[in-house]
């Protein structure tokens, strides 16, 4: 049945180099990339270039395409396609053409849910305001209280709920696709996984900065948190120990 459905037979990998390249140092490098933009100047620059120059304000705020794109559409997306894997792989439990499948639509699911789940949850505990709430952009608080506070909001009433992106997160929750694809001996689904994942968060990502919805580095921190989730959900099918030699 495996072979008729053209799943190979697939390798695996041994856990430390897993745990140390997709659980340890992606994460890291991104969330390094991430505090580099938020503290350096890139977060402020990227801003203002997406700013109207003469008003200060993010002139496609209100602009109906954009948020149906950047707003609606990366709600959505994440939604539909993860209760349909997870709904798959659940009847694959059951379904003997899908059985080989299930374990990966299973886990393809869950990463894609679990992801913007987790982003929303930190969102309430970080202190990062979005640009557009500031000062320096037509809004009320002010841009050097907000870097200078501490990373860590001291409670709900003190959090900027603007980091990480919850839209961004959306889009780098198809980074979901590329494990699947390894988990699946597709190495032409996995690769092409990666780029689907890291397109729809660049995609998501620019469309909330160009309306003033998040800084560059909010984004960055949605693409660590959700390649941490997924390469944790696909870790038992991914990895394996080897048995001793026979």
């Amino acid at each position: 049945m495996t072979a008729a459905l053209g799943l190979p037979r697939r390798g695996f990998v041994a856990p430390g180099p897993y745990l140390l390249g997709h659980l340890l140092l992606v994460p890291l490098l991104l969330g390094l990339a991430a505090l580099a933009i938020q503290h350096g100047p890139l977060d402020l620059a990227l801003a203002r270039l997406f700013a109207d120059p003469v008003t200060h304000t993010f002139s496609l705020r209100g602009s109906r395409l954009l948020d149906l794109i950047g707003h609606e559409a990366a709600r959505g997306l994440p939604i539909v396609i993860g209760v349909v894997g997870f709904a798959a792989g659940l009847c694959g439990l059951r379904y003997a053409p899908l059985k080989p499948w299930a374990p990966i639509l299973i886990s393809l699911g869950l990463s894609i849910l679990l992801g913007p789940v987790l982003v929303n949850l930190l969102k309430g505990m970080t202190t990062q305001h979005c640009p557009n709430a500031l000062d320096l952009f037509g809004g009320s608080l002010s841009y050097d209280a907000d870097r200078a506070a501490p990373f860590w909001a001291a409670s709900r009433e003190t959090a900027g709920r603007c980091l990480p992106s919850g839209h961004a997160s959306g889009g780098y929750a198809l980074l979901s696709l590329y494990f699947a694809g390894w988990a699946a001996g597709r190495p032409e689904w996995r690769w092409s996984g990666l780029a689907i994942g890291i397109g729809a968060g660049l995609v998501f990502s620019i469309v909330r900065m160009l309306q003033g919805a998040h800084f560059a580095s909010a984004t960055v921190w949605s693409a660590a948190v959700d390649w941490t989730v997924c390469a944790a959900v696909f870790y038992p099918l991914l990895c394996r120990r080897p048995g001793p030699p026979r």
